[in-house]
């Protein structure tokens, strides 16, 4: 019967946490209420109050459910170099893995458009944008080391500072990443998002290479 109860209400929890997602994206956070939440999943307020203290506290489980899309990137294998890898390939395999998470996974993509379009960061909610700003950060870095790989061995134009190359190419993903918070999904998306990497990778490679 324990047993019972608690999976009862760990399924209520993600229950909650659901609504909560749906409410949030629909009516941004600022204006969504605790019992507004509880309206729309079915339960009293002392259900949700069961689970969560506060407002503050349903955002962050809600953000704790989901990896965001850089994050995502963090386990990639892209700076396993070797004498044989070839780090343009591994910079495309890597600025592909945010994108993708964004695209396939529906959940990720709900809570990171409520993430960057839907909330106004209290004091309490900082931390939410902290983690985001330090996997941005964390992946222009592991970006720029493969950039500056790829001008050690005569790859990529060395003309261009691997940094600096780096700030564009998060700001590439960044768009690119915004873009499908903004806009439904569509066949094609795929194709366009991927030459849209493939132009700036372009941009980067010794002159020889454009082509």
């Amino acid at each position: 019967m324990v047993r019972r109860t608690k999976e009862e209400a760990a399924i209520t929890r993600e229950h909650l946490l659901d609504t909560a997602e749906v409410v949030f994206l629909r009516e941004g956070v600022a204006r969504t209420s605790l019992q507004r939440i509880a309206d729309e999943a079915g339960l009293t307020r002392g259900a949700i109050y069961w689970h969560f203290k506060d407002k503050v506290e349903v955002f962050n489980a809600m953000m704790e459910r989901v990896r965001l899309p850089c994050e995502e990137a963090h386990d990639a294998q892209a700076l396993g170099l070797t004498q044989d890898t070839d780090p343009v390939e591994a910079l495309r395999d890597f600025a592909w893995v945010p994108i993708a998470r964004m695209l396939d996974d529906a959940r990720t993509r709900r809570v990171f458009t409520i993430a960057i379009h839907c909330t106004e960061y209290s004091d309490e909610m900082r931390p939410a944008l902290e983690r985001h700003m330090a996997a941005m950060e964390e992946f222009r870095s592991r970006a720029e080391r493969l950039i500056a790989a790829g001008q050690a061995r005569g790859l990529l134009d060395a003309a261009i500072s691997a940094r600096s190359a780096s700030i564009g190419f998060i700001a590439l993903i960044d768009g690119l990443l915004s873009r499908a918070t903004l806009l439904p999904i569509e066949a094609g998306d795929v194709e366009g998002y991927r030459g849209g990497i493939e132009v700036f990778l372009r941009g980067l490679r010794q002159d020889e290479s454009k082509v």
